[in-house]
């Protein structure tokens, strides 16, 4: 980088990085402004299924206690659907893996949902109700970034990846609260479908050169700010 960056958390991330391109306002005004971030039932359901995968990722055996099964995933153990996400869940050794390092001057953070330790390979989960195909998953580049962030922090490209998508529905809730009568709830199916996505040197590069052009779009435009305030 010629000029210093200037950003305005230590470290860019995959989420800052998205919502600069998708959304450059809203990126002011949560990463600037110190605004509220978006915040929906999904992203918390998704957030408590990395939560679920990491306790699994330590004690895989917790799956055979029906009391936790039906607290942690809303399952019976003995239904159809917990018994098709049990035969098709994958988790590493290493789940919530952090990665701090640095991509050609640009300062990174990135948490993978679950890193194979011994092959240099990573899962990624999404939960929804919108299926994923491998298009999308060829074009989801947060698995480019992570693939990057490996690259310089083990010093090696992994050779792949897998996307695995844990379905989800609404369910309705029983309340006696009139306001909060029919309120939905968001429960997996048990159908889990796992995309294998290969990487390759010249994609690696054009994520390299997308995160520095980023970072230093993101650094003017705080410089900007801090000069307007």
């Amino acid at each position: 980088m010629q000029n210093k960056l200037i950003l305005p958390k230590p470290w860019l991330s995959w989420s800052q990085l998205t919502c600069w391109n998708s959304n450059p306002t809203r990126y002011r005004r949560e990463y600037f402004e110190c605004g509220k971030k978006l915040d929906t039932k999904y992203l918390r359901f998704g957030k408590g299924i990395a939560g679920i995968l990491e306790e699994l990722a330590a004690n895989i055996t917790l799956l055979e206690d029906p009391v936790w099964v039906k607290s942690k995933l809303g399952l019976d153990i003995n239904s159809d659907e917990f018994l098709s996400f049990k035969e098709n869940l994958v988790v590493c050794d290493s789940p919530e893996f952090e990665i701090k390092t640095d991509v050609l001057g640009v300062p990174i953070l990135s948490y993978i949902d679950s890193y194979d330790s011994v092959d240099n390979v990573f899962r990624e989960y999404k939960t929804g109700k919108i299926p994923w195909t491998l298009a999308k998953v060829i074009k989801h580049g947060q698995l480019l970034f992570y693939a990057v962030a490996l690259k310089y922090s083990i010093g090696e490209v992994p050779e792949y990846c897998h996307l695995d998508w844990i379905q989800t529905k609404d369910k309705t809730v029983e309340n006696d609260d009139f306001w909060r009568q029919n309120e939905k709830k968001v429960q997996i199916t048990g159908k889990i479908k796992s995309f294998y996505r290969p990487f390759h040197e010249k994609e690696i590069e054009r994520m390299e050169q997308t995160i520095v052009k980023v970072a230093r779009e993101i650094s003017d435009a705080y410089v900007n700010f801090l000069k307007e305030i």
